[in-house]
């Protein structure tokens, strides 16, 4: 028997947490391949997360920065080496379940590879549990619910599909719970109004490599953003800081509203090829995006796209 961690991307959001958590339960439930599953977090836990996993009594997962050569990993909610662990490329990948689109992976070995387009990987979690014949407990339902909610802002994000919409109906009722209600009292659980400009910046991030550079793509997301347009000098100096101990030439930050469903959108750095892909320009105070809750599909996709 082995060992075998089971992770989301760095910086992780109510997605990558849960989906870890859960589906290495999962794994362990089924025995699966004999070896024992082990939730892991490439960085400190949302507010959201903590908070559930406590007040349902499951433990936190185990916070890495690296993996030894050899070790089994499967990986959730991403699949991009400039999100994953350090040490990534010498490990061996045993599985992948993700959301979002494949970037620079590949393997030496045959893996079990679950990528769907749907709205959440906690979606596919969910389904897993349909697949291997296993009913998931009221506890897992929760957690995997609250995921959902939060990665397709309570149903409104244009990633939603069908089958998040039924599959939330689903846990919702098995909980005893409005799928949307439920989900705004979860995202209203973080500490938004006490957020500084680093941690708007940083505590939801990804960096990606469009034409060889290296961009990163930020999402802050509130209920009313107007404390954030107050602070948008701080912002713009966390953001020049961020990208530089990082390392990267460029950062795009969107502010998204959930409410008001759009996005002000900033940018610091070679930004040139962003901007491109969204059609906007860089102003001071940046520039509202109706429409826009997406970093995947309506951020990150456009401008990985201009880039080919």
């Amino acid at each position: 028997m082995s060992t075998v961690y089971v992770f989301g991307h760095k910086n992780p959001d109510n997605d990558a947490i849960m989906s870890a958590v859960v589906l290495s339960q999962l794994l362990n439930q089924v025995n699966y391949d004999g070896n024992e599953y082990k939730a892991c977090a490439l960085g400190a836990l949302p507010a959201e997360s903590a908070k559930l996993l406590a007040e349902a009594g499951v433990a936190e997962p185990e916070q890495i920065e690296s993996v030894e050569a050899g070790q089994l990993v499967v990986l959730t909610d991403h699949n991009e080496s400039a999100q994953s662990v350090e040490g990534l490329k010498g490990a061996v990948v045993a599985g992948v379940v993700d959301h979002h689109r494949i970037g620079d992976f590949e393997t030496a070995a045959p893996l079990h590879y679950i990528c769907l387009p749907w709205g959440s990987s906690c979606t596919i979690v969910a389904k897993l549990f349909e697949v291997l014949g296993q009913q998931p407990t009221d506890v897992q339902a929760k957690l995997l619910l609250s995921a959902m909610m939060t990665d397709t802002l309570m149903l409104k994000s244009p990633t939603t599909t069908d089958v998040d919409r039924a599959m939330a109906a689903k846990l919702g009722q098995q909980v005893g719970v409005d799928p949307v209600k439920f989900g705004m009292e979860v995202f209203l659980s973080r500490p938004s109004g006490s957020f500084t400009a680093a941690e708007m910046v940083g505590n939801d991030i990804k960096m990606f490599e469009p034409a060889g550079n290296k961009l990163l793509i930020g999402q802050y997301e509130t209920v009313d953003k107007t404390r954030a347009l107050g602070m948008i000098d701080e912002i713009r100096e966390a953001m020049r800081a961020y990208a530089a101990d990082k390392g990267a030439d460029g950062i795009v930050l969107c502010v998204t509203d959930i409410m008001e469903e759009g996005s002000q959108v900033l940018f610091e750095g070679d930004t040139e090829l962003a901007q491109k892909g969204l059609g906007i320009a860089d102003e001071h105070d940046g520039v509202w995006m109706p429409g826009v809750l997406s970093r995947k599909k309506q951020v990150a996709a456009p401008i990985l796209a201009a880039a080919e």
